[in-house]
Order: C-alpha cells, then sequence, then structure tokens
C-alpha cells in the first residue's frame, strides 16, 4: 500500500470473479457458496455444533456465532433468531445486501471468503482467527499491518468496485493470529461502479482517512505527510455529514424519552 495515498480512476480494473450458484435452499432461495461441496443449511446449522460470537443484547442486529462443518470452521451472522418483524423487514434486505458485497470480494486479500447465503435470513464465510484493532496492542503491530491494510482496501476499490465505510469503528479491523489486516461487517458497502468520477474518488478517500485515523493513532511513524494531509482533508468535511446524523439520533432519543 505505501506510495498509492490518493485513490483515482486508474485503479480501475477487472471486476472479482463470482461465486458460482448453489442448490436451491430450504427458503426456496439461491445460497451464493465459495464452493458446492463447502455449502451447508439450516437443517445443518440447527443439527451442527455452535459456538456464540456475539449476544442476544441487541435486538434489531444479527446473532453471530461459530459453527463447524465438513472440517471447517465458518463464521454465521443469522437474523432467523429475531422477531417475526426484524428478521424479514430488516433482515431479509441486510442479508441479502451484505451477500452482494461479499460475492465481489471473493478472491481479495484481507476479505471474507467462502461467503454464501445459508438462507434468507443468515449467511457464512470461513472464519479467521484474530482480535479486532480495538482490542489489540498498537506496540505489538507489525510495521507492515497499515500498508498491507492500505494496500487491500486500494485493492478492494479497484477490482471488487465497492467502499466499505465503517471502517472508523476499529472492531470491523482485524488483526489475525498472524498478524495480518482483514476486514469485517460489509452490510454498509455501497458500491462506486455507478458513480461519476468526482463522486467516487470522494467515497474512496472517505474509505482511506478510516484507516489513516487508526494509522496515525498506532502506528505514527510511518505514517507519512501525504496520507496525514489527506486524513486533515477529509475529518475538515466530516462535520457535514457527522453532525446531521448526530442531530436525527438525539431527536429520535428525545422523542423515546417522552413516551
Amino acid at each position: 500500500m505505501s506510495g498509492c495515498f490518493f485513490p483515482s480512476d486508474d485503479l480501475a480494473g477487472p471486476l472479482a470473479r463470482r461465486m458460482p450458484r448453489a442448490l436451491t435452499n430450504t427458503d426456496g432461495e439461491h445460497a451464493v457458496p465459495g464452493t458446492a461441496t463447502d455449502s451447508f443449511s439450516r437443517a445443518d446449522l440447527e443439527r451442527g455444533p455452535s459456538r456464540p460470537l456475539s449476544g442476544e443484547r441487541r435486538w434489531a442486529n444479527a446473532v453471530l456465532y461459530l459453527f463447524e462443518h465438513a472440517g471447517t470452521t465458518w463464521a454465521v451472522k443469522d437474523f432467523r433468531p429475531r422477531s417475526w418483524l426484524i428478521r424479514n423487514l430488516l433482515g431479509r434486505p441486510l442479508i441479502r445486501r451484505e451477500a452482494d458485497g461479499l460475492q465481489r470480494l471473493a478472491g481479495l486479500p484481507g476479505a471474507p471468503q467462502g461467503a454464501f447465503r445459508v438462507d434468507a435470513f443468515a449467511l457464512a464465510y470461513r472464519f479467521v482467527p484474530g482480535r479486532s484493532l480495538k482490542e489489540f496492542p498498537a506496540a505489538a503491530l507489525s510495521a507492515e499491518f497499515f500498508p498491507t491494510l492500505e494496500r487491500n482496501l486500494l485493492e478492494m476499490h479497484a477490482r471488487a468496485q465497492l467502499v466499505h465505510l465503517d471502517l472508523r469503528n476499529a472492531r470491523n479491523i482485524i488483526v489475525t493470529d498472524a498478524g495480518e489486516p482483514a476486514l469485517l461487517d460489509f452490510q454498509t458497502h455501497v458500491g462506486i461502479r455507478w458513480m461519476p468520477g468526482p463522486l467516487r474518488r470522494f467515497a474512496e478517500r472517505v474509505d482511506m482517512a478510516a484507516i489513516y485515523k487508526h494509522w496515525a493513532r498506532r502506528s505514527p511513524g510511518n505514517f507519512g505527510p501525504e496520507r496525514s494531509a489527506l486524513l486533515g482533508r477529509i475529518n475538515r468535511l466530516r462535520p457535514l455529514w457527522v453532525k446531521r446524523g448526530h442531530r436525527y439520533t438525539g431527536l429520535v432519543r428525545e422523542e423515546r424519552r417522552k413516551r
């Protein structure tokens, strides 16, 4: 990643290859597996052993757990345990949306691999052991961690033609057991293929500035002035959309208190 600081049109390349289609699942929809032999069904999930990755605290979020199948550990994001309203109004479109993003990321370094839709309410991808960047000691990061993360993100923009848009959340960046970066939670991704050039470059820079925020705090020694300049420009613009979002959230909370 070092040496490339500003995404441009020159980075555009062929789209990442699509995952092959699987057999129709129990909900009558087509799953999208990494390979035909890797996929499993809802019935397999209900029979097999699983371990929770997150609790039941947020009623509108998917439940995350690990599932062992055919010698592979899978991370599963599942809306089936939620209420009928949440799993149908939120779960279905969010799972479909994230699965579409993961299709584009197949084969790219640092992205979830082998992803497929178990059914309309759940998706799975191969689990990679590690710790979130938020919890990982900065002093233990290798000098190549952030340059590799930068390079991976530039490749994601160029080949998959999408932006993540939630990388300021350090929990969405994983330090694998091998010390390499990996990205999670593409639920908020946005495709950039359709965007005019200036808008696409701005969206890419928002993504880059998000990882530069972590880089500047955790490994300033190899951050560099070009990255610092981009981070400064995006941070100056960020209040234009962040304050509006906070104002809306505050109004919602105030309305709830009145009830």
